[in-house]
Order: C-alpha cells, then structure tokens, then sequence
C-alpha cells in the first residue's frame, strides 16, 4: 500500500511529466484507432444503406434488351433469389441530361427524403442534386424533351402491323368499258351510211370507268418501309406517354451512390440526374436492365471479400446464359423484321401484278381507242368524198372526236398514275432492299453481365474508404514512436531522481517487483489513461470528420459507427507495451543497482573536451555561456538524441501532411496542363459507317470553336499482365505522332525528357510490338524496358507488347502504341473511335455545350466527355482529402508541442542544481534562460534539418502506398511547405522555450543546493 500510495502522490507531484506522456499516447490512440476505424465504418454505412434499399447483387444488360419471358428464364436460374427488370431512356431536362427510370419494384429502392413516390402517369420522382442545380421542390412541373423524337410528330409513330392493314385499301384502275351498242357500217361500194347506228358510234369506246371512281394511285410504301421494326434499341427507347411531369418526391438511389451519373449519347454526353417514372409511362413491352438478387448474399456485407468473390464468380458463371437470351432475342427480333419485311414484299409483288393488270387494260383501251379513231378518220374520209352535204352525220361525227379525245385524256392521266405507281413501287424497293441489308447485318447483340464492382459509385467509394485505411499504416506508427522515446527519456529521469529513494526500499527489504510497481504503474496509468481517452474521441471524431468530407462526393445517410473490439485492444495495447516496456527498460538497470550505491548521487559525468575545442579559430571566438552549452551538447547524448528524434519526427509529419496537399493538388495541374492539352473527346460507335464517321469530321472541321483535333483508336483492355481487375487502363493507337504530341506529352517524369514513339516495331509472326508505358502502369507491375506484357483486348482477342519506354503520366494508366503496328498484330481490323478535340481560347462555355450537343446527336457518336468534368470530378475528390490532411497537420503540431515541452520540461528539471548553481553566480534569469534556449535550439535545428530530410523519403513511401493503381500522385515537396513546417516546429520551440522561462525563475537556488547527504 506504501507503494501505491506513493505512486500516486508521484503523480501530483510530476502532473506535468504525467500529462505530457498521456497526451502523447492520446494523439497516438486517437490517430491509430480512428484512422484504423474509419474505413470499416464508411464500409459499414454503405453496406447498410445497400440491404436497407436492396441494391442489386448482379446487373443483366444487352444491347437488344430483355423480354418477360427472360425475366422469367432469369429468375429461375439456380442461384438467384428474384430478379426484376427495369426500363430506362435519357432526355433532356432544360439543357441537363437526365436517365428516367422505371420506378423500382423489390431492387434498387429508393431512399426517400421529401415526398411519395410516383404512383400514376405524369408523376414522377427527382433526383435530390436536382434541388441543388435547378431549386426544383415537390409540386413544381417539369417538361422533358426528345432530341431523338421528330418535333412535329405529336404522335407516336405506328408499327408496320397498324400501317401494313393500309395497303389493302389500294384502289386499283378500272378500264371495264361498256359493250359498243352500235357499230359503223363500212361499204366502199355504197355512199348510204345508216344514220340510225352512228348516232351512238364509239360513245363509250375505251371509257374508263367514272372519275368518282377512280381514286388516286397510292400503295403507301414509303410509310410501310420507313416503319420497320427498329432493332436499335435507343431509338425505340425514347417514346414516353407523358413528357410533362408533376414532382411528388425527391430521393436518393443506391444504384448513384456517387454524385457522377455516368455518360449518355445525348445532350452534352454527361448525365446530370435521375428521374423515377410509372412503368405504365413506357410504351415498348422489353427491359433496359434486368436486377438481380442472389441467395447466398443475404447476409454477406458489402465490400468484403467474401461477398465481392462469390459476386464476380457468379457474374462469370452466367454469361453464357446470358448469350444464350440475347441469342433467342436476336432470332425473335430478325424473324419479325423479315416477316414484316416480307409482307412488305409481297404488298410490293401483289401491286407490280395489279399494276400489270391495270397496264394491259389500259393498253387495251388505247387500242380500242386507235381503232375507234381509225374508223372516225375513214369515215371522215367517206363524208369527205361523198358529193353529199351530211351536216348531221359530220356533226356526229365531230361529237364522236371530242368523246374520243376525252377518253384518250383520261387514259393518259390513268397511264401518269400508273408511272407514278411504278416510281413510288420502285421507291419502296429500294428501301425495303436497303432494310433487308440492315436486317441481314444486323448486330447479334452482346450481353453484359456485372457485379456491383461494374458500379463506378460503389468502387470510387470503396476505394476512397480504403485510402483512409491506408493513412492508418504511417502515421500512428511515427506517433508511438515519439510517445515511446519521450516515455524512455521522462522514465528514465524519474528513476534517476529517485535513487535515493529506491536504495532506502531496498535496504528496507522491498523487492525488485514491488518497487518497480511504482514507476511501471506510473506508466501504464498514463498510457492506459491516454490510450482510452485517445479511443474514445479518436474512433468517433475522426470517421466523423472524414466520412463528413467524403459525403459531399457520395450520397449516403448519416454515418453508422461500428464496434471493432479488435482495433480497440490493439490501438490501447500497443500504446500500454510501448510505454510501459520503455519504464520496464528504464527502471530495470537502476533497481539491479545495490542498495549502498543507489543512496548515493550518481556522479556526475567527467567532463571532456570536445572536438570543437581543436579547432582554434572557431572556439577560441566562442563565449564562455556558449562553449559550456558546446560541452553539455556532446556530454549529454542520450538526451541530444532523444530531443533531436522526437523534434524530427515531429517536423517529418508536419512536412508529409503539408505535402500531401502539395502532392494530391499538384496531379491536378501536372496531368491536365503538362500531360494532357486537349479539352474534350467524342467517342464513337463501333457500329459507325464510313459516311456517318466522314459527317462527325467534317462538322468538327468546320467548327469555328475548334481550334485542333485528330483522331485515335481507343479500347480499354479486359486484362493487362494477367490482372482483370485493373481499373482505369486505356490502349491508344496513335497514326500520327506529330500530330499526338499537341494533344498529350510523352515524356520522362524525372528528367522531362521527350520520348519518341516506335514506329515500324510490329512482328507479325511473334504477335508482338513495341509500346510506351505510363508510369504507374509500370510500378504496379514492376515492368521494366525491354518486357514482353500480354494484353487481352476487351474484344477478347490477345496481344503481345513490349516495353519500349516508360512515361510520365498521372491520372489513370496509359498504353501508347503505333496505329499500324497495333492493327498488324490483332485480329480484327481496327478504325479510329475517338476524336480529341481543342477548343479555342475564347469558347465560352455555352457555346461548347451546344456543339456537344450538336456532336452527340449525330449518328454514329457515341459519348462526349470534357476535361473540365473530369478534373472538377477529381478535384472535389481531392478535396475530402482536405480534412485528413488538416487533421495530420494539427495532430502532428500538437505531437511537436508536447515533444519539446516535455523534453525541455526534463531538461531543466534534471539541471535545476546547474541552474540553481548559475543563479548564485550571479547569472540574470534571461542569462540563466538563454543558457537553456542555446541547447534547445540547437537540437531544434537538428531536429528540423533531419526531420526535412526524413519528411520527403516518408512523402514518397506514404504517396505510394495510398496510391490507386490508376493514379499516382506527385512525389515533391513545395519549397512552401518546407519553410513552413519548419518555421511551425521552430514556433512551437519558441513558445515552450518562452514557458521554460518562467519555470527558471521559480528555482528555489537553497532548496536545489541542498546535499542530499
């Protein structure tokens, strides 16, 4: 009891040594267990969000969509639990790109923050950043727009089934005539012609039938043609019932966990938002997407790595099924279309037939008409002849002429309308010929079938928790160092001071572990103390405050905090053996000490000369305050070092977390100025042709905003050195290198060397050519110049490359290959899918979004993506990392402050007989003080230079380790944030120097002379 009770008065006695190695601890616990904590937490936040609203475990897609009948082949597949499917288009909203979904049945629910959901035509539910970009609430209305619909098109356009029945009604020519009543009386013999007959002679001669029946020509084919079945399924995708709007809900999705909606072929190529519609507002009968859940992952967490293997293998297990449903659906959609098609034919064949039919009649009819005119000339000629006046027969027969005439008019316009018919049959040949074309090339359609990994959101944030993860392997580790070295150094002073004490235990009869109760308990109290405080703030602040920052980028509910007992007993154990194992260390040398010896004072150690004092010039000019501080600096080393160490830590985190705002911010700049100097790129469909590519070049050509452009081929590889999981890594196949160079900088990172591309390097028989390399590319696989990689094509299709340099890149991974010599090793045959595009200066933003709305909208493109989007995307990012930074700079500030307060705290204690010694000398209290402040801010200034030094190395190791595998951050050190954590260590130096001051005037010089014989 004598023991414990003396502990504890040791500790009022010393509260400040005590306070010191608790705070110290503190900072280290704190740092360990809430970085350590931080990423299992956002990870836990997310994955509840993900099970509270049922975010699919697998998503179907195909490029010619799905029908109820695979939902159904679907959802028995062994293995899924339900599946549902969902439809999807994007529109314009103003100028915005949106996606309007069907509203969600049992997958993906929505996550409800103001409102209902959308429960009729004309409702519908709005993405929450939707508030935030255009001030919309519930009860306002919004108007979508088409660009795909034809602005005067009201209505939706028929089926060729509604437009087939249309051709029935195809009216055909009637050349029926009447039966002649009468003939005219031929006799060359006699002048009598029988009045009575020719009266009606040739009346009704070749008449067609009655212009009130006698309907236009018109086979409608161009309508039939023009409304086949269409097997694009964006085009037919962009019919809505309604496209006016009530809001009656605004709400998050667990499908956009990121605030990045992705990419679309409208608009300006960027999705801005959601929308949630009534399935009833769509008028096509397949689905977009279908969702599935599975069975065995309900009670598998999110982004572990049970659920993300069991997830992926299933996705690869049902990819020939998929195939399989695309395959059925590709057969059902070509036999309709060529059914339709053929249909259309036969209308064709069946009116050439009636038009035939009409032809011959007519033909026909112009014959009778001839005749009937040949026998009005003879008989003209008769009346002519004949030496008789028949004024009654000539006028007859003049009315017979006009009768005549009429009927060969009408013939005519029947035989105008018949040529008419056969163009417009021809035309419609045509067409359905060129639809018979399509029908043949029609693309088999491919199917996808992805994990949630295939969710940007989801891995951006996986990633972005990880990366809080990562900070959790350095900075603890340099902080429990420090709390370690400043525990040797305080404990070993307090057992120096109690020697004395100690010797007269011994000689009472206490044992060796009885008496080291009370500087090992001192110990462990501080740390344990600590370590709990430490715990407590740290595992709930700190996920706090970064989850806080990473949320501006997500859009999660608030965070749920987890308990990991393990990452507890660890952060507080560690500190406990490190600090306890340090007073262990330091008392055990002391209590091995007799007891006779220990009740003595140590004697105090011989003074020397040091190697200054053989350098005559220097010492000789040396002051005597200064040369006494000369000699205590060497003589003391334990505690030169052991200030130097903790003020060079110190200074080493002071400069990483300043540096990692250098090198985090600096990617920024270095990618998109020095690397990358386009400002947009425009994709293109693999399905582009020739002429619809030629349109996309010659509208950029002959836009004014563009200053530069050229085109590339693009693929983004399904796996590079054996790895199909790498992120972020783009092969481009460049034709012209001169040309490449305006647009992007090959270069050497270290030395800004150019690099030069190889041209010409393709072995045809080997399958291998030669390819620049990006940096991080290179470091995750340890490539070096000269090695063979192996690169699946996303067309499956596999080539060899070899390294012919590395360069400097920093914002996703980067394989530069010459265009020919990438075309000669691959199977198919490639064509550029890419246009980069410079614009100049003075475009404003306005007008560059209507030209990518203008490009995107052309057939053939595909996707438009400007830089600015993707370095704003990034920054933000970026940006969250703001608070772990600041966090790092406060902590590892009040780390310094507490290391030099401490150190010097000891420094004067263990020399107050020095001081004291000093003042009766006559030594002013500044004097006395500014013998300290020499010591001091030498091993300060030590401290800093070592600390500088040890920051970049710790920089460069840290940068590496947080790094993704497709970015890598910069690996320098600003100027700005060297003078400033080393003026911030020098401020704290000073401060506690200005508090030492004062303690040095409160020396009690009696009490400190005192022999303690």
């Amino acid at each position: 009891m004598v023991i414990i009770t003396d502990a504890f008065r040791e500790i009022r006695k010393s509260i400040k040594r005590f306070l010191s190695l608790l705070l110290l601890v503190m900072l280290a616990a704190a740092f360990l267990s809430g970085l350590r904590t931080t990423s299992p937490d956002m990870k836990y936040t997310a994955s509840r969000y993900y099970k509270d609203r049922k975010l699919m475990d697998i998503r179907m897609l195909s490029t010619l969509g799905f029908m109820e009948e695979d939902l159904l082949k679907v959802s028995s597949y062994e293995g899924v639990a339900y599946a549902e499917g969902s439809r999807q288009v994007d529109l314009l909203l103003g100028n915005l790109v949106v996606s309007v979904f069907s509203n969600p049945g049992d997958i993906n629910l929505l996550y409800l923050k103001e409102g209902r959901y959308a429960t009729k035509n004309g409702e519908c539910v709005i993405d929450s950043l939707l508030v935030d970009e255009m001030g919309l609430k519930v009860g306002d209305v919004i108007t979508l727009t088409d660009p795909d619909k034809d602005d005067e098109d009201d209505e939706v356009t028929e089926s060729v089934n509604d437009n087939a029945d249309t051709a029935k009604d195809d009216p055909e020519i009637s050349t029926g005539e009447k039966d002649k009543n009468d003939s005219v009386s031929e006799n060359s013999n006699t002048e009598s012609i029988e009045t009575d007959e020719s009266e009606d002679t040739n009346k009704d001669e070749a008449k067609p039938a009655d212009s009130e029946n006698d309907n236009t020509i018109n086979t409608d084919f161009d309508t039939e043609v023009d409304s086949q079945v269409d097997t694009d399924i964006e085009v037919a995708s962009t019919r809505l019932n309604d496209y006016t709007y009530t809001i009656v809900g605004i709400a998050d999705s667990p499908l956009f966990v990121s605030v990045d909606r992705g990419t679309s072929n409208i608009g300006t190529g960027t999705i801005a938002a959601f929308i949630y519609v009534p399935e009833t507002e769509y008028d096509w009968d397949y689905y977009t997407a279908i969702y599935l859940m599975l069975d065995k992952t309900a009670d598998m967490e999110a982004y572990t790595s049970e659920y993300e293997d069991y997830t992926k293998d299933f996705a690869k297990k049902m990819e020939s099924f998929a195939d399989g449903l695309v395959e059925s659906r590709y057969e059902y959609l070509h036999d309709k279309s060529q059914s339709i098609l053929d249909d259309c034919q036969a209308k064709i064949d069946d009116g050439r037939v009636r038009l035939d039919e009409a032809q011959a009649q007519i033909d026909d009819a112009q014959s009778k008409i001839d005749d009937g005119l040949k026998e009005l000339d003879d008989t003209q000629k008769m009346i002519d002849e004949s030496p008789y006046e028949m004024p009654d027969v000539q006028e007859q027969l003049d009315e017979s002429y006009k009768e005549l005439a009429d009927a060969q008019e009408e013939v005519d316009d029947a035989k105008t309308k018949i040529a008419d018919a056969r163009s417009e049959i021809e035309d419609g040949q045509t067409k359905i010929d060129d639809a018979q074309k399509d029908i043949d090339d029609m693309d088999t359609g491919k199917s996808y079938v992805l994990s949630r990994s295939g969710n940007t959101g989801y891995m951006n944030f996986k990633q972005d928790a990880e990366k809080m993860g990562d900070l959790a392997k350095v900075f603890p580790v340099i902080f429990y160092l420090v709390a370690a070295l400043s525990c040797l150094t305080s404990m070993t002073r307090m057992v120096e001071d109690h020697r004395g004490e100690i010797g007269t235990l011994k000689a009472l009869g206490y044992g060796y572990s009885m008496i080291s109760i009370k500087y090992i308990g001192y110990a462990f109290l501080a740390s344990f103390t600590g370590g709990i405080i430490g715990l407590i703030w740290g595992c709930t602040l700190l996920p706090l405050l970064c989850f806080t920052a990473w949320k501006g980028q997500y859009t999660l509910p608030d965070l749920k905090l987890i308990a990991q007992p393990d990452i507890y007993i660890m952060s507080v154990g560690i500190a406990v053996v490190a600090v306890t194992g340090t007073a262990y260390l330091a008392s055990r040398v002391e209590l091995q000490a007799r007891p006779a010896k220990l009740m003595r004072p140590r004697a105090p150690k011989a003074g020397k000369r040091v190697f200054l004092e053989k350098i005559g010039f220097i010492w000789n000019r040396l002051k005597f305050s200064s040369k006494v501080s000369c000699r205590n600096l060497f003589r003391y080393k334990q505690r030169f070092w052991m200030t130097v160490i903790g003020i060079a830590g110190c200074t080493s985190l002071l400069v990483v977390g300043l540096g990692l705002y250098d090198s985090l911010y600096t990617v920024i700049d270095k990618q998109f100025v020095e690397v990358t100097h386009y400002d947009a790129y425009l994709d293109i469909s693999e399905d582009v042709t020739k002429d619809e590519r030629s349109a996309i070049d010659n509208e950029i050509e002959n836009t004014a905003l563009v200053a530069d452009h050229m085109a590339v081929y693009t693929d983004m590889p399904a796996s590079v050195f054996g790895d199909d999981s790498i992120l972020g890594t783009y092969i481009i196949a460049v034709r012209d290198y001169d040309a490449f160079k305006n647009f992007i900088s090959i270069a050497h990172r270290t030395d800004n060397e150019e690099v030069v591309m190889t041209k010409g390097s393709a072995d045809i028989q080997k399958g291998t050519a030669k390819a620049l390399f990006t940096e991080k590319l290179a470091d995750t696989y340890d490539a070096k110049i000269g090695d063979e990689v192996e690169v699946v094509m996303s067309d499956d299709s596999v080539v060899k490359l070899i390294v012919a340099d590395i360069v400097e890149n920093y914002v996703y991974n980067y394989i530069y290959v010459d265009f020919d010599d990438l075309n000669s090793i691959t199977d198919e045959e490639l064509s550029d899918n890419r246009f980069m595009l410079k614009y100049n200066e003075n475009a404003t933003d306005e007008q560059i979004d209507d030209l990518s709305s203008k490009l995107v909208a052309m057939d053939g493109a595909s996707s438009y993506t400007r830089i600015n989007s993707v370095v704003d995307r990034f920054s933000k990012s970026l940006a969250a990392v703001n608070v772990a930074v600041g966090i790092i700079i406060v902590a590892a500030a009040a780390l310094a402050f507490i290391v030099l307060y401490n150190l010097t705290n000891i420094n004067i204690t263990e020399r107050v007989r020095e001081l004291a010694t000093l003042k009766v000398l006559g030594f002013t209290d500044k004097e006395t003080t500014n013998y300290i402040y020499r010591e001091n801010t030498v091993m300060t200034l030590v401290g800093i230079v070592i600390g500088l030094f040890l920051g970049k190395y710790l920089l460069v190791w840290l940068m590496s380790t947080v790094e993704n595998n497709y970015m890598m951050f910069g690996r320098d050190v600003s100027v700005r944030s060297y003078i400033l954590a080393a003026a911030l260590t020098a401020g704290f130096s000073l401060f506690v120097n200005i508090i030492a001051h004062f303690s040095i005037q409160k020396i009690n010089m009696v009490e400190s002379l005192k022999s303690v014989e």
